[in-house]
């Protein structure tokens, strides 16, 4: 039941982006909007949530102070989206990026001693939710016919979208399609790798420390991902033109 539990934030988001898809004006356009640009703040809260998840499973720290690091670095990623919400004034993104955060580190979250099967957990977890991104994003594109059902143009115009732009301004069901495929397979998969996870704790290995090399690798990697982040907010005009075809 409690790896049942873990599935439920992904479903239901996966099951708001449904309703948005079959009936965008049931909770208003500005919803329907932001159910559309849902997948772009995903690509965020998936890099977020590679660096916490490695965070959660050091083994030379507390889970006090592990939780710390955790808070520490969803505060400066709240930062750095508040850049965009302030430029493109959509402060939902704040709300929406802790929802989405918050499922992925709930369903690898454990207040017990890191173990080496834990961090498998983590990265398994990672790992496919970045295989099922890139296949959902693909998929939300490559597949025609894909019926709008109460998406249609008239709603894509009272939304803002272009209909001359890129194909999920175009056609803005499509992002809603890709959202509800990604979140529903990485909820259903949930259980499955949360079992995985549970061992006899007799069994459990611990997890090795970091060396000097694995950190500055990390680090390195971090400030990397953080400095192209920062690239991209600065010319977000530009590649938001270049993304619709201008």
């Amino acid at each position: 039941m409690t790896h049942a539990l873990k599935a439920l934030p992904e479903l239901l988001s996966a099951a708001l982006l449904l309703a948005l898809w079959i009936e965008p004006l049931r909770f208003g356009i500005e919803w329907f909007r932001a159910g559309v640009l849902t997948l772009l703040l995903e690509f965020f809260v998936l890099n977020a949530g590679g660096f916490m998840a490695h965070l959660m499973y050091e083994p030379q720290t507390s889970a006090r102070r592990r939780s710390l690091q955790v808070a520490a670095l969803g505060a400066g990623y709240l930062v750095f989206i508040s850049a965009f919400a302030f430029a493109f004034d959509a402060w939902w993104m704040l709300g929406a990026f802790a929802w989405l955060l918050f499922g992925k580190l709930q369903a690898i979250w454990t207040g017990a001693p890191p173990t080496e099967r834990d961090r498998m957990h983590a990265g398994a977890s990672w790992g496919l939710g970045v295989a099922v991104f890139l296949g959902a994003v693909l998929l939300s594109v490559m597949v025609y016919p894909l019926p709008p059902l109460g998406a249609g143009p008239e709603i894509r115009d009272a939304a803002g979208f272009n209909a001359n732009g890129g194909v999920w301004e175009a056609e803005p069901h499509r992002a809603l399609a890709g959202g509800v495929l990604y979140f529903t397979l990485m909820g259903l998969a949930r259980p499955f790798l949360a079992w995985f996870a549970v061992r006899p704790a007799a069994k459990a290995r611990p997890v090795h420390p970091m060396t000097d090399r694995r950190m500055w690798i990390s680090l390195g990697v971090f400030v990397l991902v953080v400095a192209v982040l920062f690239v991209i907010q600065a010319n977000s005009e530009w590649i938001l033109a270049w993304l619709a075809g201008n």
